[in-house]
């Protein structure tokens, strides 16, 4: 076992949430104490990757007080940071000054819901990370201040002697998360997780299987996206995967796979691959997130989205891993050609802006030289694990399928949610890189 690494921390930041009161209501005739709405949220920005004069990162907005429908996140850059393109969002920026607005889609925020977003940027110099972030004109400071009763001498004309109904009589178009984030610390690792699975086809098209924690709720945090594509270029017929992608959905991944549910024709070809289908995957998770009704809607963390796959499926996630909305990349027993077969050059590598793995499973491994190659050529942080006796097929359906899956998530949970305990994991010399026949080396972390 061997571990090879030059890695540099990465910034992380939770800043957090709080409160403002504002008052309103009508009363009866003589003094009367107005309604009261508070506000509260919390915020975690990661830089997810950085090179050279450029660096990728995630926001996420936890809203700790009353619902919000539309909101506006403003901060300031200390060190002249600009971005270049943000995703899941609009921004506009005057100087170090950054204003955020939703999306179409993602702009009700119920108690304890989460929403993301993600961008890419510029500096020069250092990239310090911002101290100080507001959600509507209110300071996120970490917690919820309870309203202050405000007495108002304006007397009712219209006293009402009918209580209005309770909101919880409503129906309610969202299944809000419970506000308890301590089933899920934002410390704990995905992979102490082991949350029941329900796999199912995905709604509205039967080109995409779906793997999810069965009570999304349960989380205690919005999930983050994995698209998958499988060995083989298999589109229709996805059972290879089921215990893989069963076990990272287990760890709190929603996880979409390019093959229809019952392995019946959905117009897609198999053998070569097709990278738009795992793009495709993406904006499906971004509709379903925003559809009232979803046992998702409101539930994903669309800043914290991942490309993976096995063998052919493996150049998918390489090639959809170009999509800005990607924020980390695994290739499983795979890499590009140098002859360009397939229709892609190993030119392409050039054109990944996240972080990437790639595992292989050692010398009887037909990937094995083209994974090594692969490594060698990114510019981005990069991992290469290697089992030896894996070969080809063992992380999907093999003996080493809860060891590579493992390192699946541990990546990803370092790389999407910046989990220090995963970190190490990666690129520590006590993790992955002590088990028995295995050999890690990174780069540019």
């Amino acid at each position: 076992m061997r571990h090879d690494s030059s890695f540099r921390r990465r910034s992380s930041l939770t800043a957090a949430a709080v409160a403002a009161l504002l008052t309103a209501g009508a009363g009866v005739a003589g003094v009367h104490v107005a309604s009261a709405a508070t506000a509260g949220c919390q915020v975690t920005y990661t830089v997810t990757s950085e090179w050279p004069g450029g660096f990728g990162a995630s926001v996420g907005i936890q809203n700790l007080g009353d619902p919000v429908n539309g909101w506006r996140l403003t901060w300031s850059f200390p060190a002249g940071q600009t971005i270049t393109q943000l995703w899941n969002g609009t921004h506009t920026q005057s100087g170090s000054q950054v204003t955020v607005t939703n999306a179409s889609y993602n702009g009700a925020i119920p108690t304890g819901g989460s929403v993301a977003f993600g961008f890419n940027g510029s500096f020069t110099g250092s990239n310090p990370k911002p101290t100080s972030f507001a959600l509507n004109g209110v300071t996120c400071t970490g917690g919820v201040a309870s309203p202050t009763a405000t007495p108002s001498q304006t007397p009712s004309q219209t006293p009402s002697q009918t209580p209005s109904q309770s909101p919880s009589q409503s129906p309610s178009q969202s299944p809000s998360p419970s506000p308890t984030p301590s089933a899920t610390p934002p410390d704990r690792p995905m992979i102490n997780n082991n949350f029941p699975v329900t796999r199912e086809g995905a709604y509205g098209t039967n080109r995409y299987t779906v793997f999810r924690p069965s009570n999304p709720s349960s989380v205690g945090r919005t999930m983050p996206v994995l698209v998958f594509g499988n060995g083989a270029c298999a589109h229709t017929n996805g059972s290879e995967v089921v215990q893989a992608l069963t076990f990272i959905a287990a760890r709190g991944f929603v996880v979409v796979d390019t093959a229809s549910v019952d392995g019946s024709p959905n117009g897609v070809n198999s053998g070569s691959p097709i990278p738009s289908l795992l793009t495709d995957a993406i904006g499906w998770a971004e509709r379903e997130n925003a559809r009232s009704g979803s046992p998702l809607y409101q539930r994903l963390d669309l800043s914290r989205v991942a490309t993976a796959g096995h063998s052919c499926g493996g150049l998918e996630a390489l090639i959809a891993g170009q999509d800005q909305r990607v924020d980390g990349v695994v290739s499983l027993d795979s890499g590009l050609f140098a002859d360009g077969s397939f229709g892609y050059s190993r030119s392409e590598l050039s054109k990944l802006h996240t972080p990437v793995m790639f595992l292989d499973g050692g010398p009887s491994d037909i990937a094995y030289d083209n994974t090594r190659a692969n490594y060698d050529l990114v510019r981005v942080p990069a991992v290469l694990a290697e089992q030896s006796q894996a070969g080809h097929t063992g992380f999907i359906t093999g003996s080493q399928m809860t060891d590579g899956m493992t390192a699946v998530v541990q990546f990803l949970d370092m790389t999407l949610n910046g989990n220090a305990t995963a970190r190490s994991y990666i690129l520590g010399s006590s993790g992955l890189a002590a088990k028995a026949q295995w050999t890690v080396r990174s780069k540019n972390f």
